[in-house]
């Protein structure tokens, strides 16, 4: 962390770490170890429980994971493994973010008028000692007083539109409300450095009905029933999940077989079938209304009908034509190429 970094962390800092946490009275320290001080250990606490950034995805929210792959990660039976670890962009931009949070808090401050601080611990609640609270930064009054949550996250610049008109990811709302509950305060906010140079924030407020009814059943379920008594999740449809069966069995033994004689799995391949016809046959009346259209349009690029803007935008883009790549330039062609392995699925 550099020296200007340090300074703005610095004056986040509370006078009397002690009896700032005490006034937390839903929930109670379960460790005061930093990040920075010891990541490995914080790590460690992080296993002990489900924390903000579990939460959407146990709930579904988080298309770049999964309940399957979490529940590996929280009964230590997952392994590193290339297809699943982060690129080095997603590692780039993690670094980053942990880089810029003591910024972008001071930003929050002055662009607000509101004082935000460090949590000095790790939480947990006082009735579920699973439920944990890794808080970026707590919004306090004149006198220290805790009166809010504040999280902070970076973002492509690709996002600002989303985040502009108040479309930030379901998962970061989830996360918020999830230290809401812990907590037991009502008011949160997000601030968002968007592209390294747009700032956004939206205001959250506790939503009672979504922690009980959805939040709350879907993390006890999780803890208590899949990681305490190692019973995996079911698979999802998800990309995470498609991406953790194929680094889990990358390869296959040539023209090996096995008899898949359950009931189920007859289903799921019949299911496979049947739902794949039904998409072609989709696809292709979809692709007839999209053809009609086009045809009124003529040379129009927007269109309009009683309920819909239809948009037929002109775009150009810019290919590698690797078959002249490859006869004109060959020792270049071979020294970009890049062979990758994968398994093709099937159903007849």
């Amino acid at each position: 962390m550099n020296n200007i970094t340090k300074l703005y962390e610095e004056s986040q800092r509370v006078n009397n770490p002690e009896a700032f946490l005490a006034q937390f009275t839903n929930c109670r320290v379960l460790s005061t170890v930093s990040q920075d001080e010891d990541e490995e250990q914080w790590l460690a606490v992080r296993t002990k429980g489900i924390g903000g950034s579990d939460i959407g995805t146990i709930c579904g929210v988080n298309k770049y994971s999964s309940a399957r792959l979490l529940y590996f990660k929280k009964t230590g039976q997952y392994q590193d493994n290339e297809s699943l670890n982060m690129s080095e962009v997603a590692l780039e931009r993690m670094k980053w973010g942990h880089k810029l949070e003591p910024i972008i808090a001071d930003e929050f401050m002055e662009r607000t008028g509101k004082r935000v601080v460090i949590c000095p611990a790790t939480l947990r609640h006082k009735d579920y000692e699973w439920a944990l609270a890794n808080i970026d930064r707590v919004i306090v009054d004149d006198e220290e007083k805790p009166i809010g949550i504040l999280e902070i996250k970076t973002a492509d610049a690709r996002m600002l539109k989303d985040w502009e008109e108040g479309d930030v990811p379901t998962s970061y709302i989830y996360q918020l409300q999830w230290y809401l509950w812990i907590t037991g305060l009502k008011y949160g906010a997000i601030a968002g450095l968007i592209g390294g140079n747009r700032f956004v924030t939206l205001e959250v407020y506790r939503d009672d009905d979504l922690i009980k009814n959805t939040i709350f059943p879907a993390a006890d379920k999780f803890w208590n029933y899949h990681v305490k008594n190692l019973i995996e999740p079911d698979l999802s449809g998800s990309e995470a999940d498609a991406a953790f069966i194929q680094s889990q069995f990358p390869d296959a033994e040539k023209d090996s077989e096995i008899a898949l004689t359950d009931d189920e799995d007859n289903e799921l391949a019949e299911f496979i079938v049947q739902t794949k016809q039904q998409i072609k046959e989709l696809e292709k009346k979809m692709n007839e209304a999209i053809h009609k259209l086009q045809n009124k349009m003529q040379n129009n690029e927007i269109g309009y009908t009683t309920d819909h803007i239809i948009k037929w935008s002109p775009r150009t883009q810019t290919r590698v034509d690797t078959d002249k790549l490859k006869t004109e330039f060959p020792d270049i062609y071979e020294a970009c190429k890049k062979t990758i392995k994968y398994r093709t699925f099937t159903v007849k």
